[in-house]
């Protein structure tokens, strides 16, 4: 049985499972090197997990309820208003568990805003409106280049 919670290259012991010695006496330990292989939509740092959410400018914009996959099946995460691209929710408890305490880490939703690719008339049409409407405010007013 491998534990749930195992790392890349964890080594499980299996005492009295390998080869038995020379002179006859007792097998010795097998060890067992675990190699994970990624998963397609989560990543991993120690027991935490990390998802990328996509979400359109108006989701982000004005915030939303999405429904997201976790380990224990889809859930649903509240988006709220006003949300930057890049922006991290956690979902405590979520994550992988660790194989020592038993308790979960926590899952992180990354959260991605992807702009419309083609835009019909009548999207660039609203997206120039609501360009013009936002004229005084500027992003990177307090960046300090």
């Amino acid at each position: 049985r491998i534990p749930p919670g195992v790392e890349e290259g964890q080594r499980i012991r299996l005492k009295g499972k390998g080869r038995p010695s020379s002179d006859g006496r007792s097998a010795g330990d097998l060890y067992i090197v675990c190699h994970v292989q990624p998963h397609p939509y989560y990543g991993r740092q120690g027991n935490d997990l990390y998802l990328d959410v996509p979400l359109t400018i108006a989701e982000a914009t004005l915030g939303t309820k999405i429904e997201i996959p976790t380990m224990d099946g889809p859930t649903r995460l509240t988006i709220p208003t006003g949300t930057a691209s890049g922006a991290k929710l956690r979902l405590r408890g979520k994550g992988v568990v660790d194989p020592k305490t038993t308790q979960r880490g926590d899952m992180y939703a990354v959260l991605r805003i992807v702009p419309p690719k083609n835009l019909t008339p009548q999207q660039k049409s609203l997206m120039e409106q609501l360009q013009s409407a936002l004229a005084g405010e500027n992003p990177r007013s307090d960046v300090g280049w």
